[in-house]
């Protein structure tokens, strides 16, 4: 495996799972997602580890678990990676993410005097954005992600050894950069959830919620609605409800993003009611 290379050239000890080349994956789904990973975070959890690395079957996109065995969202390491990329190597520069991303990138910049641009769904959408604006670092909550200077597509490889490099430069472990981390910007908690969708209703439900004044989701004010891929609404402090079709697969899907857990299962519930009946 070429992480494997990479970080034994790197004096790393790699220990692999699933290295072995296999089309059909063992009969698991490929994506680096917290439902596939039990057996990283098992030995995680039993060995002596500083890190989990995962990616899906053709390396583009990455998951992260942390040296006591959580799953590190891809939200919470695109803010970890583009405070190192700013705040330890020094960079500067805006940030790039799409719609259905962290806001607290956005906070992040913010921190940093920079800009955080937004972006419809599709990598194809986060190259063209780094290119014009020059960003550090571009990336989307699926797990795909790329830096200033690389290509301009996700690169699971890359991403890795950007993780161990900032650990060996920070010389703390995951779970201590994200506290330094979430000092800066505080916490956002991301939820989603996918609804069957019909021919018939990829034409119905934009013109239903166009025809739908909505002031308020879980009891809290819409302070804005942005229809740049989908319907995404956004409430105080950072934020948000996203309702978008896939492009690929037959699936309205709903994303949020609040201040606690709770709450971003409270806006599912309440996109959820914005569909027709």
């Amino acid at each position: 495996m070429t992480i494997d290379s990479v970080l034994t050239e790197a004096r790393c000890r790699v220990t692999t799972i699933h290295g072995r080349h296999d089309p059909l994956f063992g009969g698991r789904s490929p994506a680096p997602n917290l439902e596939s990973l039990s057996l990283l975070i098992h030995d995680m959890r039993e060995g002596s580890y500083d890190l989990g690395l995962a990616t899906d079957g053709d390396a583009d996109r990455i998951a992260i678990v942390d040296e006591t065995g959580a799953y590190i969202s891809v939200n919470d390491l695109l803010v970890l990676l583009y405070w190192y990329m700013v705040e330890v190597r020094g960079e500067r520069g805006p940030v790039v993410r799409n719609l259905a991303t962290t806001h607290m990138l956005d906070r992040l910049a913010r921190h940093f005097s920079q800009k955080c641009y937004e972006v419809p769904v599709g990598f194809k959408h986060i190259a063209s954005a780094m290119q014009e604006h020059g960003a550090v670092l571009g990336g989307e909550s699926s797990g795909g992600l790329t830096i200033r200077g690389h290509i301009l597509g996700k690169d699971g490889i890359l991403s890795s050894a950007l993780i161990v490099e900032m650990l060996a430069k920070t010389r703390n472990k995951v779970s201590q950069l994200q506290e330094t981390v979430f000092d800066l910007v505080g916490r956002l908690y991301a939820a989603e959830l996918n609804e069957p969708a019909t021919p018939e209703m990829r034409v119905l439900f934009p013109r239903h919620l166009q025809q739908t004044n909505v002031e308020t989701l879980a009891g809290y004010s819409v302070t804005e609605i942005s229809t740049l891929d989908g319907f995404k609404f956004h409430l105080e402090d950072d934020q948000w409800l996203l309702l978008r079709f896939s492009g690929t697969e037959p699936l309205l899907r709903i994303f949020s993003e609040a201040d606690s857990p709770a709450k971003a299962r409270a806006l599912l519930d309440a996109g959820r009611e914005l569909l027709p009946l």
